[in-house]
C-alpha cells in the first residue's frame, strides 16, 4: 500500500442517535472549508467528509440529505459501541490517507471560521504535527513530550498525518478503554519523543454540550477506570507505574464514587460484548492495579467509592483542596 499523502482534508463524525446533529455538523463544515477556499493561496484542496453510524438507523429523508453532504456514510446497524465507532476513525484514515485529519464529535458545536483557523495554522507552519484544543489556554507553540496536557475529548486534537500516521492502527486496540483517540498521541510521542504542537482555546474551535454530572457519571463510567489502565500501559517501567496509579488516585479523588455507581454489575453470561461488559472488565482490572502496585492507594481509593464528593462541588473548600491535589 502506498504511503504517500495529498493535500485533502479529512473530517471523520462518529454518530448514534444524533445521525441529524452530525449531517449539521457536515453542513457548518462544507460551508467553512468553501470559505477557505476561496483565498487564492489556500494550500489544502479538498475536504472529506465521512460520517460514521452506529447502533441507529435514520430515515429515509436524512440518509438522502446526507448524500450530498458527506463523501462517505458507513451505517453499521446494531453491531457497533460507540467506541469502536470512534477507533474506526483512524482506520478511515489510514485509507484515505488526508493531510490533515481531523475527528469532530456532533456534541461539539463547530465555531465559524474554525476551519479556517485550524487550517491557516498548519499553513503558517509546516513543522507542526497537532494542534490542540484545551478550554481556555493562551495560543501556545510547544514541543509536547508528555500526554497530560493534552485533552481526552474526541474533538480535542487535529493531526497532520505525516509524522502520526503510522500510529492510528494503535487506536483499534483501545476502544474498550474509552480513550482510543488518545492512544495516538501515545503511541507517537513513545517513539518520536516529542511532537510540535499548537494548544489553542477550544471556544475557538468549537463548545461542548455540557451534560449533568449526574449524566457524566453514567456516561463516561468506563472511560474513568480506562483512563487509568491507558496510563499504566504506557508507562515505561513499576516505578513511573507505581507513580502514575498514585497521581491518579490523588488527582482524581472527587471523582471515584461519582463512577463507581456503575460497576456494581456481573458480566452477561451470554459473552455478548456489550457496554457493560467493559465497564465491568475497567473496574476490575484498574482496582486490580492499584492493589498491586500501589496497595495503601488502593485502599484510598475503597474508602474514597463511599464519599459522594459530587454532592460539594459548590462547597469553596472542597474545590480549594481538589485544586490544591490537581496541581502537584
Amino acid at each position: 500500500m502506498s504511503t504517500s499523502r495529498n493535500s485533502d482534508v479529512l473530517v471523520y463524525i462518529p454518530c448514534h442517535k444524533d445521525f441529524v446533529e452530525a449531517l449539521e455538523q457536515a453542513k457548518r463544515l462544507r460551508a467553512d472549508f468553501e470559505d477557505y477556499s476561496s483565498h487564492a493561496d489556500a494550500q489544502f484542496k479538498k475536504l472529506i467528509i465521512v460520517v460514521s453510524v452506529n447502533s441507529f438507523v435514520p430515515e429515509n429523508s436524512d440518509v438522502e440529505l446526507a448524500k450530498n453532504l458527506c463523501d462517505e456514510v458507513i451505517y453499521f446497524g446494531e453491531v457497533l459501541l460507540a467506541d469502536v465507532n470512534i477507533s474506526q476513525g483512524f482506520l478511515t484514515a489510514i485509507k484515505r490517507r488526508p493531510e490533515i485529519f481531523w475527528m469532530l464529535s456532533t456534541n461539539d458545536l463547530l465555531t465559524p471560521g474554525a476551519v479556517t483557523r485550524l487550517l491557516t495554522e498548519f499553513e503558517a507552519d509546516p513543522s507542526l504535527d497537532i494542534i490542540v484544543t484545551n478550554p481556555k489556554p493562551e495560543p501556545q507553540r510547544i514541543i509536547l513530550k508528555e500526554i497530560t496536557s493534552v485533552n481526552g475529548v474526541i474533538s480535542g486534537v487535529i493531526y497532520r498525518t505525516k509524522n502520526l500516521l503510522q500510529f492510528f492502527n494503535v487506536a483499534p486496540f483501545f476502544p474498550w478503554t474509552g480513550w482510543s483517540q488518545l492512544t495516538v498521541v501515545h503511541a507517537a510521542l513513545k517513539f518520536h519523543s516529542s511532537l510540535n504542537a499548537l494548544f489553542i482555546d477550544q471556544n475557538v474551535v468549537f463548545t461542548q454540550n455540557e451534560k449533568s454530572i449526574s449524566a457524566n457519571g453514567i456516561t463516561y463510567a468506563h472511560s474513568f477506570s480506562g483512563d487509568l489502565i491507558q496510563k499504566f500501559l504506557f508507562c515505561k517501567d513499576d516505578v513511573e507505574r507505581r507513580s502514575a496509579l498514585r497521581k491518579f488516585v490523588r488527582t482524581n479523588y472527587f471523582r471515584i464514587h461519582l463512577y463507581s455507581e456503575r460497576d456494581k454489575r456481573e458480566h452477561d453470561k451470554s459473552q455478548l460484548i456489550t457496554s457493560e461488559h467493559y465497564l465491568s472488565w475497567n473496574s476490575l482490572i484498574s482496582e486490580s492495579l492499584l492493589k498491586s502496585y500501589a496497595p495503601i492507594s488502593y485502599l484510598i481509593y475503597r474508602i474514597l467509592k463511599k464519599i459522594p464528593f459530587e454532592n460539594f462541588v459548590q462547597n469553596k473548600l472542597m474545590m480549594s483542596i481538589k485544586k490544591k491535589l490537581q496541581s502537584h
